[in-house]
């Protein structure tokens, strides 16, 4: 008899990092085989052992080199695969402060800082889209 491989949803941070002006920051994505050259959120996934608080803070350093502040969890998203055996993400939405200045690691070639209305031009991957217009209803900003 055959062996079932059993697939389990990962989990994964996506933060909507807030500026002190209200912007909000969208990143470009490089050097990778998730969304290479698309538009996303600061995130990933969370590892064992971890909070997805300490995931919010680790991720966002490690990608853009700021530091986050005022941390709140906002919504989960269920990301279904998009074909049988792709990767299922349910994914946990935070909104933060960031102090500090950009600066990219590899896995990223660009940034911008956004209006929440102008990020929806930008139509970020990994559920991002549908998240920000989620965010956008939360905060009556629609």
């Amino acid at each position: 008899m055959a062996e079932i491989a059993t697939q389990l949803p990962v989990v994964a941070v996506r933060i909507i990092v807030m500026d002190r002006n209200g912007c909000i920051l969208l990143l470009k994505r490089a050097n990778s085989k998730y969304g290479e050259g698309q538009w996303c959120l600061p995130g990933g996934k969370l590892d064992y052992g971890d909070t997805p608080e300490c995931t919010v803070e680790k991720e966002l350093s490690e990608e853009t080199s700021l530091v986050s502040n005022n941390i709140e969890f906002l919504f989960y998203q269920n990301s279904l695969p998009i074909q049988p055996g792709k990767m299922h993400c349910v994914n946990l939405y935070f909104r933060c402060i960031a102090t500090g200045d950009v600066r990219l690691n590899e896995e990223n070639s660009e940034f911008v800082w956004v209006t929440p209305e102008e990020a929806r031009q930008y139509q970020p991957v990994f559920g991002a889209q549908a998240a920000l217009e989620q965010y956008l209803t939360l905060c009556k900003l629609v």
